[in-house]
Parts: C-alpha cells; structure tokens; sequence
C-alpha cells in the first residue's frame, strides 16, 4: 500500500508540465513503488475540448483540463482508492491514468459525472486489468523518466 502522506501529495507532480505542449507527464513519487498490487486496475479517462485547435494546448485549456482533472480525481476517490498514475496530453485531449483497488460501479458514476459536468465536452472511460502497471512503466518511458 501507498503511505497516506504519498497519496496526499500527488497533485505536486503535475505541476511541473510546461503548459502549451504535447506530453507525457508520469507520477514520479511513485515510481519507486511501482507496481503496487495493492491497486490491480486501470482507469483510463480521456476528455477533449470543444473547441480546441488541436495544435497544442494553449495555457488556459491546459488549466481547464487539470480543473476537471482533478474533480474527476476527487469523484473516483469517493468511490474506491487509487494512485494518479499520470496523464498525457495531445492535441485537444487529455488521458489521465489511475490504478484503483475496486472497479464496482465505477465506469457507470464516472461517466455520469463526465455527461453530468461535462456533457459538451467529448469524453471515455476505460478500465481494465494492469496488475503489472505495464501503462504506467510505458508512460515514464515515453516521458524519458
């Protein structure tokens, strides 16, 4: 399991994303615990912005995008435990990764959240099995971690 001071903190790491650019942002703090079965599976968010370029996003939507990043990351918290394994952005779009410990109901409440909230706003769930955190080690690859 992941110390609670670890999971308190992990909004820090993407912080450190310079705005305005395609990346891979991977949650280095917990890189050195990584995989943590504690936590099988993967959550996989993507929302898109309406309206949006696709150029890169400007420093304005890339706000937007942790805005909602962060209330979606606070709505799954209410429904299971998880680790905010990172995000990547492209064009208009925004994939956050999450590894969770239980996935009962959890795509149906999030994308209520999503069309409740959101609902202009193009997005998908996808969860899937990860005990290895395969994504996540991909991620800090293609983030050069």
């Amino acid at each position: 399991m992941l110390p609670l001071a670890l999971l308190a903190s992990q909004t820090l790491w993407a912080q450190q994303a310079v705005p305005g650019s395609d990346k891979f942002v991977p949650n280095t703090l917990v890189k050195g615990q990584a995989p943590d079965g504690a936590y099988p599976f993967l959550v996989i968010t993507e929302l898109t912005l309406p309206g949006c370029k696709g150029t890169g996003l400007t420093s304005e939507q890339e706000e937007t995008h942790a805005s909602i990043s962060e209330s979606a990351s606070r709505q799954m918290q209410l429904l299971t435990a998880n680790v905010e394994a990172g995000f990547k952005t492209g064009g208009c779009k925004r994939t956050d990764f999450y590894y969770v410990t239980d996935t009962l109901d959890l795509r149906s409440v999030m994308q209520i959240f999503y069309k409740d909230n959101y609902g202009d706003y193009p997005h998908t769930v996808t969860i899937r099995p990860d005990p290895g955190w395969v994504t996540y080690l991909d991620l800090l690859k293609s983030a050069g971690k």
